[in-house]
């Protein structure tokens, strides 16, 4: 996804931008998870 194509481009691969880059990636999840929620309902 979206997550390798940065590691790709050598953009936080070290341990704590993988970390960073984790939380943002659980922030986004739940927020288009909410958003496809509404929208269905």
């Amino acid at each position: 996804g979206i997550k390798h194509l940065v590691m790709d481009a050598d953009i936080g691969v070290t341990l704590e931008g993988g970390e960073k880059k984790a939380q943002i990636t659980v922030v986004v999840s739940a927020v288009l998870i909410i958003l496809a929620g509404v929208w269905v309902w």
